[in-house]
C-alpha cells in the first residue's frame, strides 16, 4: 500500500510543475507587434524605348502596404511589409491598350525611421496569354514610421519601367 500513495503523491508533484513549464514556453515576454497600413497614389511613366514595347505606357493607381512592426528584448527591432501593387494600372499612350500586373511582395527587414524599397513586377496586356510576353516594371516606395508609436506616417511611391535589356532607372 505504501508504494500505491507514493505514486499518487509523485504524479499530484509533477503535473502541477509540467503545466507550468509548458505556460512559461509559450508567452513570449516583452514581444509587441504594431500594425499600420497605407494606401499610396503612385503614377509615371515608361517610353517605348524603355520597355521596348511600340508604345510608351502610363501607370497610376494605388498600392497598399500593410506594415507590422515587431520588438523583441532579444532580437533587434524588425519590420514585416506585404506590398499589393495589383492596382497599378497602365495604359498605352497610343492604343489605349491596358497593362496589368503581378505586383504583390512580402517583405521583411530591420526597421528604420525611413525606407526605400525598390520592387521589380511583371506587367503584361489584359488579355489571356499575355503574361508570355511580359515586361519588367519598377515600384519606388519611400516610408516613414514614428519611432515611438512604430505606425507608418508616411508613404509616397513611383513607377516606371526597366529598359529592354532589364537595367535600372536612366
Amino acid at each position: 500500500m505504501k508504494r500505491q500513495i507514493l505514486l499518487v503523491v509523485l504524479f499530484l508533484v509533477v503535473a502541477p510543475i509540467h503545466a507550468a513549464e509548458e505556460t512559461t514556453a509559450t508567452k513570449a515576454v516583452g514581444v509587441t507587434a504594431t500594425a499600420s497600413e497605407a494606401t499610396i497614389k503612385v503614377g509615371g511613366s515608361a517610353s517605348a524605348l524603355r520597355t521596348g514595347l511600340p508604345e510608351a505606357v502610363t501607370f497610376s493607381g494605388n498600392v497598399v502596404v500593410n506594415a507590422t512592426v515587431v520588438t523583441d528584448p532579444a532580437l533587434p527591432t524588425s519590420v514585416t511589409l506585404f506590398v499589393d501593387g495589383k492596382g497599378l494600372r497602365g495604359i498605352g499612350n497610343e492604343t489605349g491598350t491596358v497593362y496589368i500586373n503581378s505586383c504583390e511582395a512580402n517583405l521583411s527587414r530591420l526597421f528604420r525611421p525611413t525606407d526605400k524599397i525598390v520592387l521589380t513586377f511583371a506587367f503584361f496586356e489584359e488579355k489571356t496569354g499575355a503574361y508570355l510576353k511580359s515586361k519588367t516594371g519598377e515600384l519606388t516606395i519611400n516610408l516613414t514610421y514614428d519611432e515611438k508609436t512604430r505606425k507608418l506616417t508616411g508613404a509616397t511611391g513611383s513607377v516606371q519601367a526597366l529598359d529592354a535589356a532589364g537595367t535600372g532607372t536612366p
